[in-house]
Order: structure tokens, then C-alpha cells, then sequence
């Protein structure tokens, strides 16, 4: 997405009443409530969009993953001057505008994030949590196909776990690659492990056999010795 549209898609969801893309037409509906910090009556708009007018793709595309991304981008866009370098230089009432515009905005738009993460049908990364330290990356085009391709890749050698599939973000199936570095090292690592340890018990094995024999060995000359003499 541009810096144009992406910047005239936060400001259209700041408004009141978002108009929202193309092609969608969302309806509001005011309530009307007291707040006991203010001590006043307040109204808060209910929207009966989803996405406030927007596709949960698009308001993804806007590239805020966090509060905090969107937090950034308002004093960068909206905040930023010679007089003030960074969001704690601002006076009391800028912090205030700031903060009043992140929240809004992320309370618009987290939830199609979440949406899009569980339900995901962009072509992109997704991430396959099989334990709570081990995760793989496909590349793919929906959760859906992921979950099917994970029981298909993973079921075999895990097969007592269950799989958490998430959208991580767009990307090229090359991204791939570099993503799963860190598992398939894990699991190189626990392969290297377990065959130090096996080659331990083998040797501590053929010790204690070597001690089995020896003591045999010992009674059966003892026994000898003692049929003898008798």
C-alpha cells in the first residue's frame, strides 16, 4: 500500500463516522452513555462494519501490528517538528491528542488483525506452532491450507501434538527458508543430543556387561576352588 492511501485510510477511520473504501457503505448507530470520569453524558458510535468500512486485508495492509506502530505513526505523520523530536517532548495536550488517536484507531482495527491472523486467507507466511518452543513457517495462501498441510508435513513426527496455525504477513515463498533456520537447528541440536546420550548408555552398557562377565567369572572360580577342597 502507498504512503497516499494508507494516510488517507487513517484519517478517514479517525472521523466519526469512517466513510470506508469503495464499494462499502457502513451504517452507525449512537449510544449515548454517562462517564463517571468526565461526569458528563458522552455518545459512542457503534459501527455496523466489522472493519469500520474497510476489508480486514485492507486495514492489515496498513502495516500496525501493535498499539505502539500506530502510536509512532500519528506523531510522525501528525506530531513531528523542529520543536518536537519525539513524542515525550510534546506538551500535555499533544500526548493527550496522540494517545486519544491511537486508541481510537486500534480499537478499530485490532480486531480485523486478530481476523486475519486466525482466518487469514492472504498469500503470505504462516506460522505452525506444534509446542510452545517449536514452530514452523509454510508458505501459503489461507489458514485452512496450512492446517491441512501441517497434518500432512508435521502429523508423522508429531504425532501427539496439536497445531496452531496464524498469518504471519505477506511475503515471497523464499522468505521460507531463512524463517525455519532456527527449528530445523533445534532440531538438529536434540538429534546431535540424544545421540550423545545413547552412545553414553551404550558405553556404560558394555561396562556393566564387562562387570557381569567379570564377576561370573569370579564365582565361578571361587566355586572351583571350593569343590575342591571339599
Amino acid at each position: 500500500m502507498n504512503e497516499t492511501r494508507r494516510k488517507k485510510i487513517v484519517i478517514d477511520i479517525l472521523v466519526r463516522q469512517p466513510k470506508g473504501e469503495k464499494g462499502e457503505k457502513p451504517t452507525f448507530r449512537i449510544e449515548e452513555y454517562y462517564c463517571y470520569d468526565a461526569h458528563r453524558h458522552k455518545k459512542r458510535v457503534h459501527c455496523d462494519h466489522p472493519g469500520w468500512g474497510y476489508s480486514d486485508e485492507t486495514l492489515w495492509d496498513l502495516g500496525f501490528r501493535q498499539e505502539s506502530d500506530i502510536r509512532d505513526y500519528i506523531f510522525e505523520k501528525f506530531y513531528k517538528s523542529e520543536d518536537y523530536s519525539n513524542v515525550y517532548t510534546l506538551t500535555q495536550g499533544k500526548k493527550a491528542g496522540v494517545t486519544r488517536k491511537t486508541n481510537r484507531i486500534w480499537q478499530r482495527i485490532a480486531p480485523s488483525l486478530r481476523r486475519v491472523q486466525r482466518e487469514g486467507s492472504l498469500p503470505g507466511l504462516y506460522r505452525v506452532e506444534v509446542k510452545w518452543d517449536t514452530q514452523f513457517y509454510f508458505y501459503g495462501n489461507s489458514v485452512s491450507e496450512i492446517e491441512t498441510l501441517a497434518e500432512t508435513m508435521l502429523r508423522p513426527i508429531f504425532p501427539e501434538e496439536s497445531f496452531k496455525v496464524t498469518f504471519t504477513d505477506r511475503s515471497v515463498p523464499g522468505d521460507v527458508l531463512d524463517k525455519n533456520i532456527r527449528s530445523i537447528k533445534k532440531i538438529e541440536d536434540e538429534v546431535m543430543s540424544c545421540k550423545k546420550r545413547a552412545e553414553k548408555l551404550l558405553k556404560q552398557a558394555d561396562e556393566s556387561a564387562a562387570q557381569v562377565e567379570y564377576v561370573k567369572t569370579l564365582i565361578t572360580q571361587n566355586l572351583d576352588v571350593a569343590m575342591r577342597a571339599s
